[in-house]
């Protein structure tokens, strides 16, 4: 059985970095945001993390740049950059397709140490994690009530990256190495089955993982409970899901 590593020893095999942004959305005041998390390993910064994160997944090094899996969660909750840089540019949805969006080091919560568990018993290297809304709001109520809010805008659906607008960027953010699974991860809130549907319709025939929830068939179960037992516990069942999928892939 794998061990369960704490914080401290995975700090010191893996990196976060992020891309934060303000989105700009009529008849709304810009909301925080981040697109993108790329968790690598330490011998991945040696294609250039330590000098400009922005170069870490250059055309240098195309092939190893690609992620290892792509995990979807819910929002970026409470992420916030602990590096100088860009992170506040107020940006207007769709992006110009040579956009190239600057990454900071970012702080890891207690999800991305479970993603990293998960890296270490696979032997991945670079995970990337996206999200059915780009929004950072920790709250999962008011989160939620303010995606209710923004349907009625024009353009306001533009904070999925799943949806209809963001065709070119997505497609960019879904690429990864051949048969890399997606790995499912957005909760059990019945609120957020719209967003849900939205994703799951753009990744149709995708090689997915998950541990389903009991609630929804489009609801999936949290990578990180608040208990310690329930965290071990989704550790089991995704690795086994993960077992599962390679046999059959």
């Amino acid at each position: 059985m794998t061990p369960f590593l704490y914080a401290a020893e995975l700090k010191k095999l893996f990196r976060c970095y992020g891309h934060f942004y303000r989105l700009k959305c009529a008849g709304s005041a810009p909301l925080l945001c981040r697109s993108t998390l790329e968790i690598t390993s330490l011998p991945c910064e040696a294609v250039g993390a330590d000098a400009d994160p922005g170069d870490l997944f250059g055309d240098a090094d195309a092939e190893r740049s690609l992620p290892d899996a792509v995990v979807i969660m819910m929002n970026p909750g409470s992420s916030r950059p602990i590096a100088e840089g860009d992170t506040n540019s107020l940006l207007t949805i769709p992006l110009p397709d040579d956009f190239q969006k600057p990454l900071v080091l970012t702080q890891p919560d207690n999800t991305q140490y479970q993603l990293m568990r998960i890296m270490v018993s696979k032997g991945w290297n670079h995970l990337r994690i996206l999200n059915i809304s780009d929004i950072r709001n920790p709250k999962s109520t008011s989160f939620i009530a303010r995606t209710k809010a923004l349907e009625g805008l024009k353009n306001g659906g533009a904070h999925s990256l799943f949806s209809k607008v963001r065709k070119n960027e997505r497609e960019r953010m879904l690429e990864r190495k051949p048969s890399a699974p997606f790995i499912l991860g957005w909760g059990q809130d019945i609120g957020l089955v719209p967003l849900a549907k939205q994703c799951m319709s753009r990744i149709e025939g995708e090689r997915i993982v998950t541990v389903p929830s009991e609630k929804n068939p489009f609801l999936t179960a949290h990578p990180s409970p608040m208990m310690q037992t329930k965290k071990e516990e989704w550790l089991v069942a995704i690795r086994a899901a993960l077992h599962e999928s390679e046999k059959q892939n």
